[in-house]
C-alpha cells in the first residue's frame, strides 16, 4: 500500500518504518538509507554548534542524489531537511515532486556526495566549481556558510557504508528492501 506523502498517516507510517529499521540494524548505515537519514537528524537537532551558526537560517534544504543503478541506486534520492532558525525540523527521504520544490536543491552525482560526505570535497566549493548544482539562492547559502559545512560535519559523523563501497550481494539486499520502501513511501 502506497501512502501519500504530506499526510498524518505517511508521516506516522515513516517513524514507525524508521523506528522498526533502528531497532533491526546496526551501524554502519548505507547512506541514504532510513536509519542513516534518522540518525544523521538526531544529530543536528542535538548539536549547539549548528543550532548557533543557523540561528537566522530558514527554509527546506534537499540533498538531491542522481541514480546510480551499477551501484544498486535505480532512481534518483531526495533527502529532504526542514531547518528553522537554528531547529531541524525534520530530515526525510521524501518523494522526486517534494525533492524538487524544497527552497533548496542541491544536486551531485553519487561519488560527488560520497568526497562530501567523507570532506574530502567542499560542498560550498563544489557548487562553486559546478561538481553540485544549487537550485535556490547561491548568495544566501554563502551567507549561511558555517551552517552548510557544519551539516556536513554532522553527515560525517554517521558511520557510513557508502553504495560504491558494498559487495554485489549486499547491493542486491539493498536494492529489494529499498524498492519495497519505495512502493510505501513514494520515495
Amino acid at each position: 500500500m502506497a501512502y501519500e506523502y504530506g499526510t498524518e498517516e505517511w508521516e506516522n507510517k515513516y517513524q514507525e518504518m524508521v523506528k522498526d529499521r533502528l531497532s533491526k540494524s546496526k551501524e554502519p548505515y548505507v547512506m541514504g538509507s532510513p536509519e542513516w537519514v534518522a540518525t544523521f537528524e538526531k544529530l543536528v537537532q542535538e548539536d549547539d554548534h549548528y543550532k548557533q551558526v543557523a540561528k537566522t537560517w530558514e527554509g527546506t534544504v534537499v540533498i538531491h542524489i542522481l541514480a546510480k543503478p551499477s551501484a544498486g541506486l535505480d532512481k534518483d534520492l531526495y533527502m529532504l531537511m526542514d531547518l528553522w532558525h537554528g531547529d531541524c525540523r525534520s530530515v526525510r527521504l521524501v518523494p522526486e515532486e517534494a525533492g524538487k520544490n524544497a527552497d533548496y536543491v542541491l544536486t551531485g552525482d553519487l561519488e560527488r556526495w560520497q568526497s562530501i560526505m567523507k570532506k574530502e570535497l567542499d560542498v560550498v566549493k563544489g557548487m562553486m566549481q559546478g561538481k553540485v548544482k544549487l537550485k535556490g539562492s547561491l548568495p544566501t547559502i554563502v551567507r549561511f556558510v558555517k551552517a552548510s559545512i557544519r551539516l556536513v560535519e554532522l553527515s560525517a559523523q554517521v558511520d557510513t557504508v557508502f553504495h560504491t563501497e558494498m559487495s554485489d550481494e549486499e547491493r542486491a539486499e539493498f536494492k529489494g528492501w529499498f524498492d519495497e520502501l519505495r512502493a510505501s513511501f513514494g520515495f
